[in-house]
C-alpha cells in the first residue's frame, strides 16, 4: 500500500489489457474509488426547438459498486493511455450506445476525493439529438431517460452527481 492506497484490479476478472484502469483504488479508512487512473463520465444536453433542456442520464443497475436504482452520467474508469474525454466517450459507447454526431464538449468538471491519487471527471456535451438510448443497455444500466430540470428534482439521484448537477449545469450556461 502507497501512502495509504491500495491499487487493486478487480477480482475474478479476465486479465486486463495493458493500461486497464479497471480496478480499484482504496483507502485505508474502508473507501473505494473505481477506476486506477480515475474514472470518467459523459453528461448530454439537448435544447429543443422552444428552449428546454434536457439531460440523459441513465439508471444505475444492482450490479454497479453503489447506487443501485439511482440516477447519474453513464462512465467509467480512465485507461492509463486516455484523456478524461476519451475514456467518458468510449465509456458512454460501452454502456449506452454512440452518441450523436455534432456533438460539442462545453466543459469538464473535475472532482478529487483523493487529490493526486484519483479524480472523476464529468465531461459536459451539447447533442443536436435526442436519441433514445432504452434499446442499447449495458447490464451496469437499467434504464436511459431525458429528464428536464424539474424533473430532476423528482428522481433518486446518485449522490456525488446530485452534489455536482448545479456546477454542470453552469458549464453548460457559461
Amino acid at each position: 500500500m502507497e501512502a495509504g492506497y491500495e491499487f487493486q484490479r478487480r477480482e475474478g476478472a479476465p486479465e486486463a489489457g495493458p493500461g486497464s484502469g479497471d480496478g480499484w483504488v482504496r483507502t485505508g479508512d474502508g473507501r473505494s474509488y473505481w477506476g486506477l487512473f480515475g474514472a470518467a463520465g459523459m453528461l448530454l444536453r439537448h435544447v429543443d426547438e422552444i428552449g428546454v433542456a434536457r439531460y440523459l442520464l441513465a439508471q444505475r443497475s444492482t450490479r454497479v459498486h453503489r447506487g443501485h436504482g439511482e440516477w447519474a452520467v453513464p462512465g467509467g474508469a480512465i485507461d492509463s493511455h486516455e484523456t478524461p474525454v476519451e475514456a467518458a466517450l468510449r465509456e458512454f459507447d460501452e454502456e449506452m450506445g454512440p452518441i450523436p454526431s455534432g456533438w460539442i464538449i462545453r466543459g469538464i468538471h473535475r472532482v478529487d476525493p483523493l487529490p493526486g491519487v484519483w479524480s472523476y471527471y464529468t465531461c459536459c456535451a451539447d447533442v443536436s439529438e435526442r436519441l433514445d438510448y432504452d434499446d442499447t443497455l449495458s447490464w451496469e444500466s437499467d434504464a436511459a431517460r431525458w429528464f428536464t430540470e424539474p424533473e430532476l428534482a423528482e428522481v433518486a439521484l446518485f449522490s456525488p452527481f446530485s452534489t455536482v448537477f448545479p456546477k454542470l449545469r453552469a458549464i453548460f450556461e457559461g
